[in-house]
């Protein structure tokens, strides 16, 4: 039996990746509120491959767990 102060969420499945991309959309929405376009568009680039690109086995877990 594994100690349970020892287990870490190494894969994506094993954490929540939404806290992430609400961090993103807030980060570019500071950044145009300063005047700062270059670097909101860095952050919606970022948001964007990361909502294409990201593990899709996280949403499958969720259902079947319902």
């Amino acid at each position: 039996m594994l100690d349970p102060t020892i287990e870490t969420a190494t894969s994506a499945t094993d954490q929540d990746l939404r806290p992430r991309a609400k961090t993103l959309s807030w980060m570019a929405s500071m950044s145009v509120a300063a005047g700062e376009m270059r670097a909101a568009e860095g952050y919606l680039l970022e948001l964007l491959a990361w909502c294409a690109f990201a593990d899709r086995d996280i949403v499958e877990d969720v259902t079947t767990d319902l």
